[in-house]
This record gives structure tokens, sequence and C-alpha cells, in this order.
């Protein structure tokens, strides 16, 4: 492209000078001959010839340089929209995770401290014999007093009332002291009570005996 340009503006100089020339020697030298200006180099005829080959030839030239160039991708050096455009799936975006559970600690430690209490139960019966106790039976306690140097006082009553709590059950017996009424409540697997013993059996209909509070001869004969 630049020869070209460059041959154009040379041609547009060489007529320019042609057409500067041409005026001068027609007004001043009409008398002159062809030969004579040839001579000068003013032959109008052949410097046009020249300059259209000349033409001719830079276009040609001209022509074959732009076939020679290689056509250049310019999409390459583009963005395309064209494409597949990734569209996320509904599922991938409505995707949850998954919510762990947990239980409450209170109800874990409750049922941890249940299977304790069980094998602490177990442990205590293998280690001592510990009779069946229910409301009416009539007991014989050897009890171990820590406060008094760990003597052993026997107590004996009437079962009342019974807890049942695991490692935690407790027992009430009801006893005349002085002719008093007087209620005294044991845990049923302390390592205090030594020895329990089954004097009498009686059956009751009410798991709770409280109704002996109000009668104080209940327990006379015994």
């Amino acid at each position: 492209m630049q020869l070209i340009r460059g041959s154009t503006r040379l041609l547009q100089r060489h007529r320019f000078s042609i057409s500067n020339t041409l005026p001068f020697t027609s007004s001043s030298c009409g008398s002159w001959s062809a030969n004579e200006s040839r001579k000068l180099g003013f032959d109008s005829f052949p410097s046009t010839r020249a300059a259209t080959y000349l033409i001719s030839s830079l276009k040609n030239a001209g022509f074959s340089s732009l076939a020679v160039v290689p056509k250049q991708n310019f999409s390459s050096r583009c963005f395309s929209t064209t494409g597949d455009s990734v569209q996320g799936s509904p599922e991938s975006d409505c995707v949850v995770p998954q919510r762990i559970k947990f239980k409450r600690l209170d109800k874990t430690a409750k049922h941890i401290m249940q299977i304790v209490d069980k094998e602490a139960v177990e442990e205590v019966r293998t280690l001592r014999e510990i009779p069946e106790i229910k409301p009416g039976y009539i007991v014989q306690l050897k009890v171990e007093v820590p406060e008094n140097k760990r003597r052993v006082s026997i107590v004996k009553g009437v079962v009342i009332a019974r807890r049942n709590a695991g490692l935690n059950s407790t027992f009430r017996i009801r006893r005349l002291v002085a002719g008093v009424g007087v209620e005294s409540m044991f845990p049923l697997y302390s390592p205090n009570l030594r020895v329990i013993k089954v004097v009498d059996k009686k059956k009751v209909r009410r798991a709770k005996l409280y109704y002996l509070r109000e009668k104080v001869n209940a327990l006379k004969k015994h």
C-alpha cells in the first residue's frame, strides 16, 4: 500500500510538471518544431504513455502484494458470545446441605446414667445379699452408725413406703420408741446397712401405708 501511494504521488508531480511546461511551449515557442521539442524533453505523448504504463505496473504489483498477504483471522482475538453458555441447573442451585441431627445432651446423659446405674446395682447385689422389700413387710436392720464410731445398732419396724430409683432406691420404716411413732428412711443399697432381714410379710392393698401414722396402736404387737 505504501508503494502505491508513493507511485501516485510521483505520477501527480510528473503530470503537474508537464501541464506547466505545455502552455509555456505553446505560447512562446509556437514556431518550434516537433523535433526541437523532443530535443528539449517536452514531448507530452511519450510522457503520458510512460505514466500510464507506470500506473498499470504499480496496480498489478499492488494487487499481487495484496493477494500474497494472508488473511488475518480477527475472530480469534475477540471474545465469542455465540457459544453455549453454561446454565446452572435448578437442582445444583437449590442444593441444601443435609442437616446433621444431634440429640440433646440431657437425653444422651440420661441414657448413659441409666446404664451406669444399672451396672452399679448389679455390682452391689453381687457383693451382699439384699432381699426383696415391699410395703407391709416387717424388717430388722443392722445399721452401722458413722457418727457413733461405726457401732452397729439394730432397728426394727414395718415398711410403709418404698421408692424405686435404681442405685438411689430408698425405703421408709415406722416403729415405736417409748410409745412414740418414729419414721426412718434408709437407702436400700447403702454400705452402712450390714444386714437386712425380713421378719414377717403382710399383704396390703396400698403401696403407701401412711394411714398408720394415725393409728398409734397399730404396731404394738410388733
